[in-house]
């Protein structure tokens, strides 16, 4: 992946790859975040 400028094909992967990612990351990660937040805070 360092020395390879014979792919522009990855460009538009690597954004939709990006978006992807933080599409689902973020939503686990807060998701996870409220989780841990019940399991703490039960009364």
């Amino acid at each position: 992946m360092a020395n390879k400028p014979l792919q522009p094909i990855s460009y538009p992967i690597f954004t939709f790859r990006w978006l992807a990612i933080h599409g689902l990351a973020i939503p686990t990660v807060f998701f996870f975040g409220a989780i841990t937040a019940m399991q703490f805070i039960q009364r």
